[in-house]
């Protein structure tokens, strides 16, 4: 059997010792390295992860099937706190109905062919290039903020330079962002030999099969937008052990230019549109076209490119 057509229940009904095999079996076909595999619970469901590191990128065995992808927004029931919320945000901003609304923004109910791959644990930046601790512009940044070590932090520049500090001060890591654009980011990720994921993809790889709104279910808090919350199931990596969907700011690209996933930039959280609507957007399917066609049009800019690496699985 191709390791592409490998599914889900095929994978959690081996044995562990035939897991790990096969798991050595894709690690040497794909110049990868067995990580490990551990036995992973999320929202009630369990799975056995498989991780494998290459290069320091690590990927996850997504395997594959035929799932339901999107959202049915007739199926949804508000808890007390999201109905409140979102009748806030509609009086506010004169939104339709809930269902509506939900509708215009999650992608449609649909069955979809998926072959078991490998994606990227975090997402990726293909415009990030690594800079040198001793590089000037590091120190610049470092001495213009006045750190004096009581405590590891992150810093950052208004030209796309990040620096990575520890409890003491010292540069851990430093490294730049290029603005590029979908194609440019899509030729840089082939050049390492990846792929980004295709909106199926994403979707597959971040609810892993859940029919609810969110991956962990259809509730979310009301007391705070995602950024606000530190802690939580949308802080937690998911059942095939990616860390995807977490924040909205941090919004990812798929072969689609104008389908991203995952966030909005930061819209409806920088706009105080209401607790529900800035947790909405970390729902599985997620879509909001007309913030897809702006990032995609001669007017739209990006702080950075995000993107869910994958790696295509070959034939045994």
């Amino acid at each position: 059997m191709p390791y592409a057509d490998l599914r889900v229940d095929q994978w959690n009904d081996r044995s562990d010792q035939a897991a790990d095999r096969l798991a050595r079996e894709i690690a040497a076909r794909h110049d990868l390295t067995v990580v490990g595999l551990r036995d992973t619970v999320y929202a009630g469901r369990s799975h056995r992860t498989a991780v494998f590191d290459r290069g320091g990128l690590r990927f996850a065995l997504v395997p594959g099937g035929r799932p339901t992808l999107g959202y049915d927004p007739a199926r949804f029931r508000p808890g007390a706190g999201q109905a409140a919320s979102y009748a806030d945000s509609a009086e506010e901003y004169g939104l339709p109905p809930l269902a509506v609304h939900l509708d215009a923004l999650t992608s449609p109910v649909r069955d979809v062919d998926l072959p078991a791959m490998l994606v990227a644990v975090e997402a990726f930046d293909p415009a990030e290039a690594p800079v040198s601790p001793d590089d000037p512009r590091v120190g610049e940044l470092v001495a213009s903020l006045g750190h004096r070590g009581d405590g590891a932090s992150t810093v950052r520049s208004a030209d796309g330079l990040t620096v990575e500090l520890d409890h003491r001060g010292q540069v851990i890591r430093a490294w730049a962002v290029e603005e590029v654009d979908h194609d440019e980011a899509m030729a840089a990720l082939a050049d390492l030999g990846l792929r980004t994921a295709t909106p199926d993809e994403w979707e597959w790889a971040c609810g892993a099969g859940a029919t609810t709104l969110f991956r962990w279910g259809d509730d979310s808090p009301d007391d705070g937008y995602p950024v606000e919350h530190s802690t939580g199931a949308h802080r937690t990596p998911n059942l095939w052990g990616l860390a995807i969907g977490q924040d909205s700011y941090r919004y990812e690209v798929t072969t689609e230019p104008t389908v991203v996933c995952g966030g909005d930039g930061g819209v409806a959280t920088c706009g105080g549109s209401g607790f529900f609507l800035g947790w909405l957007t970390l729902a599985t399917a997620y879509r909001d076209g007309d913030f897809g066609r702006w990032l995609a049009s001669d007017d739209g800019y990006a702080d950075e490119t995000l993107t869910r690496p994958v790696i295509s699985l070959g034939r045994r």
